[in-house]
């Protein structure tokens, strides 16, 4: 979009809706954008009443999780500084958060209603392209009224936003940096800004990071679950996750929500509440290895949970049960001795950074960056050059040549540059570099004609694990995808994905002379590594009652994995990490049979694991209720960011396979 494309429209719009899209024809353009001519046939003139804009809103819900340490959770006194400025005088954050994208019909009931949980360091904004896509298939195909819900984890609560906010709503991008780094600029503070952001430590700013474990996020979905089934007709509710997003799905699928305090009783199953799981680029998990945890690791998880864990985000320390008291693994006997369980919890951070690559500030970058694409897309460079070379947390940015806004993000997202290489779960095929202008970079996507041809990865691999092949395509339009980055009080990142919490059912190793001195005690091992043990889907032998279990059911509830009995979908891309249907075989080997009635109730989830290849399994498809589609070329968020034409095998078959298990 150039320079007087976008109108006054965002200024109206409130900032829990945000800017929403519009259908044109085959295409979609942001409010007040002009149809682009042929590429948009079939809707003239701006996003108006001849093109209505479809809702967006975000929603905060209670959660029933009420962690520890938490504010908002019974007797905690919130006293840093950082969380009363932008929370203020009693903060809560005890609630879940979902973004709702809707069709412009929006007053119809829905007739299913689709929640999707981001991935590793995303936010729910990274369903939007797929919401935009899925919404009109869904409607032009089966005539139904579908809604999409973008999960955000509760940290997301934790980015200091407003300034952002402001600058989006007034379309001015240099507000969004003097919000984030104006001090270390020397900039005066805008009369338009209340004051500067809020960032946190990753140790005692935000330690109660520690007790929001993935149990913790099983319960706050099941809030988003049951404001949709309130809400969908005859409770047609799906959920979904991308990437490390299917693990959060698969593990509130297999959790029994019914908690005792002897970890008795009849189960109240996740699976229950929802007709379906999809599974986008992310494996979603196994049962495999719930047997095999020892008793070390169960007393090193529980120690975790009970207040070592928390300590040692404190203070970045390793600490005994108690939270306090110093220690090593290699000397817990000693340091732990006379506390239950004794053992020794390492040093954490609250949540996850990417040393040189990303942390907070640099995800909060994005967004400044990203309204400037308003304005000016692909002609002018960048703001935050300065910004680059004053801030250390965005020093990693200067590998980024000076660019357009889109010739930053193409720089750095495109999956054949070394960036989205390093850290491939950033990767999208967006195109490629354009001419350099002035000095500028610009950037070529899908908009401006075919990329040059790279040359093809091969043919699809017959073992696991795969590589990447197939042939290489551009299939997102990065134009559309800036928009995710800032739009409405969600986003596209996570600017501080929990690491701390979900760790508490994970138990360090330690190899000494061999053999493993600490998790997989007795094991013959060459280093800690291969002593760590974790919970996948099988958390039995920590939750169950005793003597079967150690009773910790507040820890983890992971035991019904295998009764899931709804129908899967899952979708790979062959340039992604989901490169072939064989990463989904040990789910579905780990789940029961499919009983919904578009199954036919005999065909098994996985006919065959190695016919006719371990790569390449025969699944049980709609009659076993065990699907899986391939995109060729496709990088990891291409799943959910690229156009709905004939190379993508996402939105059609994930359109059907709503319809069909509607009820």
């Amino acid at each position: 979009m150039t320079s007087g494309r976008v109108v006054g429209v965002l200024l109206a719009l409130q900032l829990v809706a945000g800017p929403a899209l519009a259908t044109c024809g085959n295409d979609v353009v942001e409010p007040g954008e002009q149809c682009d001519g042929a590429a948009d046939s079939g809707c003239p003139g701006s996003c108006d009443t001849r093109c209505a804009c479809p809702p967006v809103t975000t929603v905060d819900v209670r959660s029933g999780a009420h962690p520890r340490n938490t504010p908002g959770s019974p007797g905690v006194s919130v006293t840093n500084p950082k969380l009363l400025t932008q929370l203020g005088a009693h903060p809560d954050l005890n609630r879940a958060r979902y973004t709702r994208f809707q069709l412009d019909d929006s007053g119809t009931k829905p007739d299913a209603i689709l929640i999707l949980i981001p991935g590793f360091e995303g936010g729910a904004n990274d369903f939007r392209v797929l919401a935009q896509n899925l919404l009109k298939r869904a409607k032009t195909d089966h005539g139904l009224v579908l809604e999409v819900w973008g999960f955000d984890r509760r940290t997301n609560q934790l980015e200091d936003t407003l300034g952002l906010d402001i600058a989006e709503q007034l379309q001015v991008p240099q507000l969004g940096e003097d919000w984030l780094f104006g001090a270390e600029l020397g900039l005066s503070l805008d009369p338009r800004l209340p004051r500067r952001a809020v960032f946190y430590n990753p140790q005692d700013d935000v330690p109660f990071l520690a007790n929001w474990t993935n149990l913790v996020f099983s319960r706050d979905i099941d809030a988003v679950v049951r404001v949709a089934r309130g809400q969908a007709r005859n409770r047609n509710v799906f959920l979904g996750g991308h990437s490390a997003g299917t693990g959060f799905t698969a593990r509130y699928a297999a959790t029994d929500f019914h908690i005792t305090r002897n970890c008795t009783g009849t189960p109240s199953p996740g699976f229950r509440k929802v007709r379906g799981l999809v599974l986008l680029e992310g494996a979603g998990g196994s049962t495999a290895g719930g047997a095999d945890l020892t008793a070390d690791s169960l007393d090193r998880m529980i120690a975790k949970f009970d207040g070592g864990l928390y300590g040692a985000v404190r203070d970045n320390g390793p600490r005994c049960v108690d939270g306090t008291t110093p220690c090593t693994i290699a000397t817990e006997a000693t340091a732990c001795a006379g506390r239950t369980p004794p053992k020794c919890t390492p040093a954490a951070t609250s949540y996850a950074l990417l040393p040189g690559l990303l942390n907070p500030r640099i995800l909060a970058s994005s967004e400044a960056t990203a309204i400037q694409s308003i304005s000016d897309l692909n002609t002018g460079a960048t703001m935050g050059r300065e910004a680059i070379m004053k801030v250390p947390d965005l020093a990693s940015l200067a590998a980024v040549p000076p660019a357009t806004v889109e010739g930053s993000f193409g720089f750095f997202l495109d999956k054949r540059n070394f960036i989205a290489q390093l850290a491939s779960f950033v990767a999208m095929s967006v195109g490629q570099q354009g001419p350099v202008v002035n000095g500028i970079l610009t950037w070529q996507d899908i908009l401006h004609g075919g990329a040059v041809p790279r040359p093809d990865l091969g043919p699809p691999p017959t073992t696991l694990p795969a590589a990447r092949w197939g042939a290489d395509k551009d299939v997102t339009r990065l134009d559309r995808v800036l928009w995710a980055f800032f739009a409405g009080r969600t986003n596209f990142s996570d600017w501080y994905y929990p690491a701390a919490g979900p760790s508490v059912t994970t138990a360090s190793g330690l190899c000494t002379a061999g053999k493993c001195a600490a998790g997989r005690v007795g094991a013959a091992c060459t280093s800690d590594a291969q002593c760590a043990q974790a919970v996948n889907l099988d958390s039995t032998l920590l939750s169950g009652p005793v003597p079967v279990g150690r009773g910790r059911c507040d820890i983890e509830n992971l035991t019904q994995a295998p009764h899931i009995d709804v129908p899967v979908i899952a979708f790979g891309g062959s340039n992604g990490l989901a490169t072939v249907p064989g990463v989904y075989t040990a789910f579905a080997q780990s789940i029961g049979k499919c009983a919904a009635p578009s199954c036919d109730g005999t065909t098994p989830r996985v006919i065959s694991a190695t016919s006719p290849n371990p790569a390449f399994p025969t699944f049980g498809n709609v009659g076993g209720g065990f699907e899986v589609y391939i995109s060729q070329g496709y990088a990891h968020l291409d799943i959910v960011t690229a156009e709905d034409n004939a190379d993508n095998h996402v939105i059609g078959p994930l359109s059907d396979f709503i319809a069909r298990n509607v009820r």
